[in-house]
């Protein structure tokens, strides 16, 4: 395994943010997982899972404990007829241009997400085109202590941006349906151009992707994004941090924007919503530490 004590975060979001990991530790076999997994469970040293970082702020103080990247095996995937059997560790960007290829309907409804398959389980990633537990049939991984799941869909009690995996999650099966190759690249590349006229997608604009989950209001979801714009909330800024004027939903930072300023300024655009509009948006992107710990 390879370990990098006190890897700055920063290096593997895509918001550029970030201190260090204790331990940043890549696994390339369930053995080795085993092995770390058992080894932090005797030790009660934290673990977490790092798959892109595109939906991940973390502190600039860092996180205690060990960060663990999925590769080797993990990051591998393939197709049998229309059941494709995916790694966790999986890059989305490769796994759905290689579904599209192949004829096979299910996966350009995700593009545009930089997301392992293991983090777009976690939070149940999709859009207005559909999410990934839409085609999920089961999963498997490991409990923190090392012992072996697995999880049918229906047990993995999926509901907007949530999921109830029991640990670890590490391979995937998905089903997908025969589709016509040209009107999937078709779909594919609408998806993606409707994305880049709406949304900060350049690097010269980092982010965390959506800050906040649409709210449901009623039976239906509204974009938290209008409700931004609505209540005057784009071009706010904390520091280096401000609410994009392309998209209310992202908050795009600065080379000196720190990770402290996003969360400032996430709080204050949650008050301005509240206040406008009476309603508490809930923060879709994944803070380390968890802000309700001590």
């Amino acid at each position: 395994m390879k370990k990098y004590p006190n890897e700055p975060l920063s290096q593997h979001c895509w918001n550029r943010l970030g201190g260090p990991a204790e331990y940043l530790v890549d696994v390339e076999s369930e053995d080795e997982l085993v092995c770390i997994l058992a080894e932090s469970d005797a030790n009660q040293t934290p673990v977490r899972v790092l798959g892109l970082g595109s939906n991940l702020l973390v502190s600039e103080s860092g996180v205690p404990g060990i960060v663990i990247r999925l590769k080797g095996e993990f990051a591998d995937f393939s197709f049998d007829d229309e059941t494709m059997h995916a790694g966790a560790g999986a890059d989305l960007r490769k796994v759905i241009p290689e579904s599209v290829h192949r004829g096979l309907d299910g996966f350009w409804q995700l593009a545009g997400f930089p997301a392992t398959i293991g983090g777009a389980l976690a939070m149940n990633a999709g859009g207005r085109w559909g999410e990934i537990s839409d085609t999920l049939i089961r999963c498997s991984g490991f409990l923190f202590d090392g012992t072996p799941y697995q999880q049918t869909v229906q047990e993995c009690q999926f509901s907007y941006r949530r999921s109830q995996l029991r640990g670890i999650v590490t391979q995937a099966t998905f089903q997908l349906k025969a589709g016509d190759p040209k009107q999937l690249r078709r779909k594919l590349k609408e998806v993606m151009s409707q994305k880049a006229s709406t949304q900060p997608l350049g690097r010269s604009t980092p982010s965390s992707g959506c800050a906040f989950q649409n709210p449901l209001l009623g039976k239906d979801r509204c974009s938290a994004g209008q409700l931004i714009d609505e209540a005057g909330g784009k071009g706010m800024r904390v520091g280096g941090a401000s609410v994009s004027k392309e998209h209310a939903n992202f908050i795009v930072t600065t080379p000196e924007a720190t990770s402290e300023e996003v969360m400032e300024l996430m709080h204050q655009v949650q008050q301005l919503v509240a206040d406008h509009h009476k309603v508490d948006l809930i923060p879709e992107v994944v803070q380390w530490p968890n802000p309700k710990s001590p």
